[in-house]
C-alpha cells in the first residue's frame, strides 16, 4: 500500500471498521457509497469475508454482522488461499522437454 493511499484514507475517509487480520474499511466523507479496504500487511482481497466483499461493493449496507465471523475468519483464509495456491510443475516428471532453439 502506498504511502498516498494511507494519506488520503486518513484524511477523505471514515475508519468504519478494522477485522481480526488489521484490514481497515473506509468510506468516504462526502459520499458514503464510495467505499475502500486497506489491506493488513501480507493479505489481499483474498482476505475479505463474504459479508465486507459485498459492502465494499454496495451490495449490502449492513455492517452489525461483521463480529460474528471473525473468530473464523483467519482459518477461512488460511483454506481459502491454500485452495487456491499454484502448484509447481516439476519438468522433469512429465515427461515433456520444451522445445529449446538451435
Amino acid at each position: 500500500m502506498s504511502l498516498g493511499f494511507k494519506f488520503y484514507s486518513y484524511f477523505n475517509g471514515i475508519l468504519v471498521h478494522k477485522d481480526s487480520l488489521g484490514n481497515k474499511y473506509y468510506h468516504d466523507k462526502k459520499n458514503s457509497t464510495k467505499r475502500w479496504v486497506v489491506y493488513a500487511p501480507g493479505f489481499g482481497p483474498d482476505s475479505l469475508p463474504t459479508q465486507f466483499h459485498n459492502w465494499l461493493h454496495n451490495t449490502s449496507d449492513e455492517i452489525s454482522s461483521f463480529e460474528a465471523e471473525e473468530s473464523n475468519q483467519e482459518s477461512l483464509v488460511k483454506r481459502r488461499v491454500q485452495k487456491h495456491s499454484v502448484k509447481h510443475k516439476e519438468t522433469n516428471n512429465k515427461g515433456y522437454n520444451s522445445w529449446q532453439p538451435k
